[in-house]
Formats: structure tokens, C-alpha cells, sequence
């Protein structure tokens, strides 16, 4: 199981208003700023029910005073006695411009909500992508590792839409309360008994609908995982389709992919059969409800033209109240991916990566590593122990010993990627923890046995998004000796590479890879097997020119090869560690 999917919360979620209150505290931790847009919302909204339950109120007067022959003053229903001399004051003609103006202004107040609901949601969405990829970017890289790539796609380009959506549930959610409580309150002053009559309608309603919520958690918690693993089969295909040619896996790949989508598809249409259940429900209460009205009429102590109106207002409630258990539901649904957001976004920034330190300008003298030791997570075996040595500028270096040793992860030290369990690393008599790391990071370039291309082409992925002339790119090439193959690619420099490029081979791929690291033409020139692909000779024509151009810079390899630790002037032999 990922880690994303064991963040979600397998605990009921309680009642609807703790539920609403969960929901909100995360969006407050997700997007601060999401208070003062909510009220303004949820006020818009509440005015626009407001201009209905006027509407309707008039349009009741309205019919009956059009009703009645030769009269032009009209009589509000359930507007007490002492009113009387207003309800004379009002002309038909009144009457009609004020039911017009309602109408109106809540078809105005129902656009401009819409307008900002719209606006808000894409800030939302906006904001949130935005962190999602800053916090991968920020986050320590021994945490990174902890997360499945197909998770992190599925969180930032899926379930980020999660905080919108839960937004505009909670934002409808007031609206439908608000609206609820001043029908409510208009039925109460126009018939009381009637009002009486919604309320036990209310209550019966809330506690059919709860029968539903844990459901609907689980399904919406199914559905995340579901999709996550349908995510996470479709990118390890694409990462492998080579390999899954070549054992013929392809029908049995099909296969597994059919099942999961069939999965997802279950799961949505249980979460569409529920959506559909808690509609029904809803729809029979209300005519239960009204039927009643209806059959005790004639003994309620209540006008008519009051008992219409507050009937009228109690049929025009149910859609705010079907919409109320649907937005509650909806919140339930999206605890999961919330939770999955909001488990990232969590994530304690690298403190290297934020902190302000003393710039680095050029390394002077040496690199010390000072009795360093580095565990990771969980392993009960340190990958460097203690270990003590001098890396001199301008000189070259090679690291050596055999698997396990601990060399990848002394270059990963160097690169700021982890940070020593216990020792230091200084340069020029400086801790490595007091010097600003982008100044350090634009010293240096790193390229390794596994290289990582992107999409685009081969220009692009030498450049790999920095300003770096043309010029650099050819001369980085060329002593990389990748020229000559780029050269007879159908468009060279612009050939279109995937980000696995299957049409290269190992040592092209290396050799694409050193390129980039040339490319910024750095100080310091870090290689962790960077040409063990390479043939023989060609990876001779390498080295020949690396050593070349860095005779008076400091390059540093990591090898197997004693051929290759030969050509350099030092050489540091590791040894694993033992427990």
C-alpha cells in the first residue's frame, strides 16, 4: 500500500456538523486566504433565497388579488393584524413592480454568485497545484522516496481539484442552510403548524441521510485507491513498455488494466445508486409531508392564502434540502483525496533547501569529509560509517570499493541530497550546513549510470531548462563524443526524445547525460559510473577529453573500473559497513 493511501483516515466521521467543521479546518490549512471569499458566497447566496421567498409570498397576493373583482389592494400572507393599514397601502400595480424587482435581483444575485463560485474554484485549483509542485520540489529527498510517482501525478493533476470541489460543497452548504432557516422562518410566520410540519420533516430527514455517510466515505476512500492504482499501472507500463514487449505481457497488462478500470467503475456507479437513493428519500419525505398538509388542511387553525404560500415555500424548500444532504454527502466522499493533499503538502520543507547561509563563490582549497556516517530510514546498517578524507580543487579524484560502500551516497552528501547522521563535510574549512546551497549546487554538475531524460529534444534535454547557449550545448557534446550520433538522428539536435527514449542505447543515453552535466561548463565535475555503458574505446575518447578539460578543475568519479580509477591522480577506497 503507498503512503498516500494509508493517510487516509479509516474512522467513522460522525455527525454532518462535524463533518462540515472537519472539512472546513482543512481547507483553512490548505488555502488560508478562503474565510472572507466563503462569507461573501454564502451571503450572495442566501440573499437569493431571500429575494425567493419573497417572490413567492407576493406572487400569492398577486393571484389573489387578480382573483378578486374590483379589488386593487392586495393582503400579504401571514402579515398580522396590526399591518393592516401596509397591506392597504399596496396598489396591484406595487405589488407587481415589487414581484418583478424580486425576481430580478435574484436573477442577479444568482449570476454573480456563479461568477465568483467560478473564479474562486480555478484560484483554488490554481493555488493548490502550485503547492503540490512546489512542496515535491521542496520536500527532503529521503521523504520524496517514500512516494509512488504515479501517486504524485494522481494527487496534482486529479485529486487537487478535491479542495475546489470541497469548497463549493461547503460554500453551497451555507447557502442551503441559510435559505432552510429563512423559509423556516417565513412559514413560521405564516403558519406555524405548517412550519411545525417541515421541521419533524427536518429531523426525520437528517437522520434517514446519516444512514448513508459512513457509505459514502467508503465509497469515495475506494475510489481514490482505485484510481491511484489504475495510475500507477498505467505509468509503470509506459515506463516499461519495452520490457513488457519483450516478455509478451501485453495481453496480460490489458488485462490487469480492464479489471482496475472495471473497479473504478463499480465504485462510481455505487457512489451514482446512492446519490440516487438519498434523492428518492428526499423526494418521498417532502410529498409525505405535503400530502399531510394537504389531507389535515381543514383542521389546521391557519388562512388559506397563508397555508398556500407556506406550502409553496415548503415544495420550493426541498431542492435547497436535497442539495444540503447531497453537499454533505459530497464532503464525505472527498475525505480521501483532502487527506492525500493535505498529507503533502504537510510535508516539513528541507531545511537546507530554505535556509539563508554564506555564499560560496569558488572552492579554493579542498572538500573534507570530517568522520561522517549516513543511515537511512529503517536500515539497521549504516550505508557510510565513520568515514574521514580530503578531496583537493583543481585535482582529480576517484572513489572506489565495492558495492555497498557507500559511494553513490557520498556523492548525494555533496549534492545536498541528504545531509550526514553524524560527522560534517566542509569546504574550505567551512561546515557544509552554513553555506547557501544554490551558491554551492552552481559550483557543481552530477551525471550518473541512470539517466534521466524528459520530454523534448535532445537540445532540450542537454539545456534541461537552463540558459545555456547553443554553443555550450555542441562543445558539451562534443567532448561527451555524442556529437557523432546526435549528428545522424533525422533531426539531430531537434530529434524528439520520450522521457524513457527506447531508441537509445545505455551508452547514448550516458553520453546524453554527461552533456548535460558539461553544458553549464562547472567547477566541479561529479560522475557516478557515467561511462560504464560506454565501450571500451569510446569511453577511453572520453576520458581522454574529460581529463583534458579538467586539468586545472576538480572532477571526481565514482567507478568500478580500476582502468578508469588509474587515469586519476587520487584515489579513495571505501569499504562497507558491518553492524
Amino acid at each position: 500500500m503507498t503512503t498516500l493511501q494509508k493517510s487516509v483516515s479509516t474512522k467513522p466521521t460522525g455527525a454532518f456538523n462535524l463533518v462540515v467543521a472537519a472539512r472546513f479546518r482543512e481547507l483553512l490549512k490548505l488555502v488560508p486566504s478562503l474565510r472572507l471569499k466563503t462569507s461573501v458566497m454564502v451571503v450572495i447566496g442566501i440573499l437569493s433565497g431571500l429575494m425567493e421567498m419573497v417572490g413567492i409570498t407576493f406572487l400569492v397576493s398577486l393571484v389573489f388579488v387578480l382573483g378578486q373583482q374590483g379589488s386593487s389592494s392586495a393582503a400579504i400572507p401571514g402579515l398580522p393584524a396590526f399591518f393592516g393599514s401596509f397591506e392597504a397601502a399596496i396598489s396591484k400595480s406595487m405589488l407587481v413592480t415589487i414581484l418583478i424587482c424580486a425576481i430580478i435581483l435574484r436573477i442577479v444575485l444568482g449570476f454573480a454568485n456563479s461568477i465568483i463560485a467560478s473564479v474562486v474554484s480555478h484560484q483554488i485549483s490554481g493555488s493548490i497545484r502550485h503547492r503540490l509542485y512546489s512542496k515535491i520540489l521542496t520536500i527532503p529527498f529521503q521523504r520524496f522516496q517514500h512516494y509512488e510517482r504515479s501517486d504524485l501525478m494522481n494527487v496534482i493533476a486529479t485529486e487537487s481539484y478535491a479542495v475546489a470541489s470541497a469548497h463549493a460543497s461547503l460554500v453551497r452548504l451555507g447557502i442551503n442552510l441559510g435559505t432552510i432557516v429563512i423559509f423556516g422562518a417565513g412559514m413560521l410566520v405564516m403558519a406555524w403548524p405548517i412550519a411545525v410540519l417541515g421541521l419533524i420533516f427536518g429531523v426525520v430527514h437528517n437522520f434517514a441521510l446519516g444512514l448513508f455517510a459512513e457509505a459514502y466515505r467508503r465509497t469515495g476512500a475506494a475510489a481514490v485507491s482505485a484510481i491511484e492504482d489504475l495510475t500507477q499501472l498505467t505509468w509503470t507500463t509506459l515506463q516499461t513498455v519495452k520490457a513488457v514487449k519483450s516478455f509478451g505481457l501485453e495481453k496480460r497488462h490489458e488485462n490487469i488494466f480492464d479489471a482496475l478500470s472495471t473497479d473504478v467503475g463499480k465504485t462510481w456507479s455505487r457512489s451514482d445508486q446512492m446519490g440516487a437513493a438519498t434523492s428518492l428519500l428526499s423526494e418521498v419525505l417532502t410529498f409525505g409531508v405535503i400530502l399531510t398538509i394537504i389531507l389535515s388542511s381543514q383542521f389546521l387553525p391557519v388562512d388559506f392564502r397563508a397555508a398556500l404560500s407556506a406550502t409553496i415555500l415548503l415544495y420550493r424548500l426541498q431542492p435547497y434540502i436535497k442539495e444540503f444532504d447531497s453537499q454533505i454527502l459530497a464532503l464525505h466522499a472527498l475525505e480521501a483525496p483532502l487527506q492525500n493533499v493535505l498529507a503533502i503538502i504537510s510535508e516539513a520543507d528541507d531545511a537546507r533547501q530554505v535556509a539563508c547561509g554564506e555564499k560560496l563563490e569558488h572552492l579554493q582549497k579542498e572538500i573534507v569529509f570530517h568522520d561522517v556516517s549516513f543511515s537511512y530510514e529503517g536500515s539497521s546498517i549504516p550505508a557510510v560509517s565513520h568515514v574521514g578524507f580530503s578531496i583537493r580543487t583543481g585535482e582529480t579524484t576517484a572513489l572506489t570499493g565495492p558495492s555497498g560502500s557507500g559511494k553513490t551516497t557520498i556523492l548525494n552528501m555533496l549534492l545536498h541530497l541528504i545531509q550526514p547522521t553524524e560527522g560534517r563535510i566542509t569546504f574550505d574549512g567551512r561546515d557544509l550546513s552554513t553555506i547557501e546551497r544554490s551558491s554551492w549546487l552552481r559550483l557543481l554538475s552530477v551525471s550518473g549510470q541512470d539517466v534521466e531524460l524528459m520530454e523534448g529534444t535532445v537540445l532540450d534535454n542537454i539545456r534541461f531548462r537552463r540558459e545555456i547557449s547553443e554553443e555550450d550545448v555542441r562543445w558539451s557534446a562534443d567532448v561527451a563524443c555524442a556529437t557523432e550520433f546526435i549528428e545522424k538522428l533525422p533531426s539531430g539536435f531537434d530529434e524528439w526524445l520520450g522521457d524513457e527514449a527506447i531508441r537509445l542505447s545505455g551508452g547514448q543515453r550516458q553520453r546524453i547525460g554527461l552533456a548535460r552535466a558539461l553544458a553549464g561548463r562547472p567547477e566541479i565535475l561529479l560522475l557516478d559510473e557515467a561511462t560504464n555503458a560506454l565501450d571500451e574505446a569510446t569511453e577511453a575518447r572520453v576520458l581522454s577529453l574529460l581529463l583534458r578539460e579538467y586539468q586545472s578543475r576538480t572532477l571526481i568519479i565514482v567507478t568500478h573500473r580500476s582502468s578508469v580509477a588509474s587515469l586519476m591522480k587520487h584515489q579513495i577506497c571505501l569499504v562497507p559497513s558491518v553492524v
